[in-house]
């Protein structure tokens, strides 16, 4: 599965790409130009799912989604955030992301979220570790 992961280099979203990359078969891709993500030169596969740490962005939330959707519009989204209220997730399902997933989730929950929204399945899961 190829998955491009959409985020800063912060320490969560280091330790979510160290976690996708112990799957075997998945190749993961960290870019963090938001505004330049869709055009960017650097970006050169077809990806299977988008991962998308919003909280390394200084935006809200739905318009880092939308952004992310506007330039991959075929493409799953699963939203990492730090929201534990279902009021405050449902605006970015709304905008265009297919799962949701807590920014301290354990490393099983990741997996079944990012399998889910790959394939198409609506994934939210607020619990954490």
């Amino acid at each position: 599965m190829q998955i491009l992961l959409v985020g800063e280099k912060s320490s969560i979203t280091t330790t979510i790409k160290t976690m996708l990359q112990l799957i075997e078969d998945w190749s993961i891709q960290l870019y963090s130009d938001l505004d330049n993500l869709g055009n960017s030169k650097e970006i050169k596969a077809e990806f299977d799912l988008l991962v998308a740490n919003i909280e390394d962005f200084n935006q809200a939330s739905t318009e880092v989604v939308s952004k992310i959707c506007d330039q991959f519009p075929d493409t799953p989204l699963l939203v990492v955030h730090s929201y534990l209220n279902k009021e405050l997730i449902k605006p970015m399902i709304t905008a265009g992301a297919i799962g949701y997933i807590r920014n301290d989730v354990s490393e099983d929950k990741l997996i079944e979220a990012v399998q889910k929204v790959a394939s198409g399945t609506k994934c939210i899961i607020t619990e954490s570790t």
